[in-house]
């Protein structure tokens, strides 16, 4: 159960493709009002394709990680690492189509963890002016959602930024999770 909330956080906000428009780099790192820290630890190979880890961490310490793919075919989700054992999704997730976004635009996933079926869908809804401790942005709406075998589901919305990532999470009961601070 907690391996399919995993990747719902990161469908809908967590991984970005392209240097200019999905930012990755190694150190960048975002900050958010939930105490949550998003950083990228590292750059490697795994099965002869060039992966990212990005961790997450609260209170300074890593409770998990993400490996996403970067590509010209958008953005993957190629696993994740939860308690230092690295759990691949069957086939990957895509968190991203190829670039640039744009209102209407829709993509998804099936996919498997540890035997788990999940479904993620996302939706490019509009295009929004958002203020946020770390600024003010124009930022993509995107609705996604995610439905698991066993009946599990859940729908957030993120605030996606080409060049910055994303300034905000925001959950259907009108709950907010904000960007305080991007470190480059």
């Amino acid at each position: 159960m907690r391996g399919w909330l995993v990747a719902l956080l990161l469908v809908l906000g967590g991984a970005w493709a392209e240097p200019d428009y999905y930012p990755h780099a190694l150190g960048l790192a975002w900050v958010y009002d939930s105490g949550e820290e998003q950083v990228f630890v590292e750059e490697r190979e795994l099965d002869g394709q060039r992966v990212w880890v990005l961790e997450h961490r609260f209170s300074g310490k890593a409770r998990y990680a993400d490996v996403v793919r970067y590509g010209e075919d958008g953005v993957w989700l190629l696993g994740i690492v939860l308690d230092g054992e690295f759990k691949p999704y069957d086939p990957p997730i895509q968190l991203y189509p190829p670039a640039p976004l744009w209102v209407g635009r829709e993509w998804g996933s099936r996919s498997s963890l540890d035997g788990q079926r999940v479904v993620v869908v996302a939706r490019v809804l509009r295009v929004e002016g958002v203020t946020v401790p770390a600024g003010r942005f124009n930022a993509f709406v995107i609705r996604g959602s995610l439905t698991t075998e066993s009946g599990g589901s859940r729908v957030m919305d993120t605030y996606f930024v080409p060049g910055v990532g994303v300034v905000r999470f925001a959950t259907q009961d009108g709950g907010a999770i904000d960007l305080i601070d991007l470190r480059r």
